[in-house]
């Protein structure tokens, strides 16, 4: 393999790849670099809203989407109400879906691959290198070699090691959400809602700052879970695997769960993260 590229994709997620897929149909010579094999898992609600759809149209995935769950918009329940709001369009479609990231992100991935982004999987960029004049002009692998790039995209997620070595700066305000989710088979696995409990509460009675979602897949399954958000100044100090389990068995005969969720897992991560600068000249 080349070990350079025009431009360098750091993260073969979803943005990383839809970026690479758009430069490598403009003509541009593209690498995607990611730590990660593919398929992989990641811990995410798994939901598409209509702009999310309309992107992945854009791509090029729409008989792909055609074959998945349609919902007509939100179910919103909580405090003694309930509320079903259809999602509006027209700037949009009227529907939004759900896709494990393990199908979602390997899709995208392949698109760029099929617009001719080349793939170096399994290798961790630990490194930039820099002219002088601040220009990204390379970056080193793991393993020491070194890679170099006319441009470079920063896209290995909000908790980038490569971006904080760049200079990345978060606003000390900034507020953390804290998740976690996991798959429960049930029989509504097609119910055409996203469903949201904005009162979520602790097994022993207590409002929490978050909400809990029960997105049906349209495979047999839902992607169920619990999120909150945390500040400094309240900190969200959850146990989230018995609020997880003390969620499902709130829900368990309506949605008619057999067990436990599976494959389990959590997050924490900046809510609507902003960033103060990326010194020097790093992107395209």
């Amino acid at each position: 393999m080349k070990t350079g590229a025009d431009l360098v994709v750091v993260g073969a997620g979803p943005a990383g790849s839809a970026a690479a897929a758009w430069a490598a149909r403009g003509g541009r010579d593209v690498l995607v670099i990611d730590s990660a094999g593919f398929p992989r898992d990641k811990a995410c609600g798994d939901g598409l809203t209509p702009r999310a759809i309309a992107e992945l149209e854009r791509l090029g995935l729409g008989r792909w989407l055609a074959g998945r769950i349609r919902h007509h918009g939100l179910r919103m329940s909580g405090f003694g109400g309930e509320v079903e709001i259809a999602w509006p369009g027209p700037s949009f479609p009227a529907h939004s879906s759900a896709v494990a990231r393990t199908e979602l992100d390997e899709r995208i991935r392949k698109v760029a691959e099929e617009c001719g982004a080349r793939m170096l999987l399994g290798s961790k960029v630990v490194a930039a290198h820099h002219d002088s004049s601040r220009k990204v002009i390379s970056v080193s692998l793991a393993d020491g070699t070194e890679v170099g790039c006319g441009q470079l995209v920063v896209a290995d997620g909000a908790r980038s090691s490569l971006g904080r070595k760049l200079g990345r700066r978060w606003h000390q305000e900034t507020v953390y959400g804290i998740a976690a989710r996991g798959y429960l088979t049930t029989e509504r696995a097609d119910d055409p809602w996203l469903t949201s409990h904005l009162e979520l509460r602790s097994p022993d009675g207590a409002v929490l700052p978050g909400y809990g979602w029960i997105f049906p897949l349209g495979n047999g399954e839902v992607n169920i879970g619990v999120g909150a958000l945390s500040t400094t100044k309240r900190p969200a100090e959850l146990a989230l695997r018995p609020l997880m389990s003390y969620y499902t068995d709130l829900h368990r005969d309506e949605w008619g769960f057999p067990g436990e969720p599976r494959r389990w897992r959590r997050r924490c991560c900046r809510w609507a993260a902003r960033f103060r600068e990326w010194p020097g000249r790093i992107g395209c």
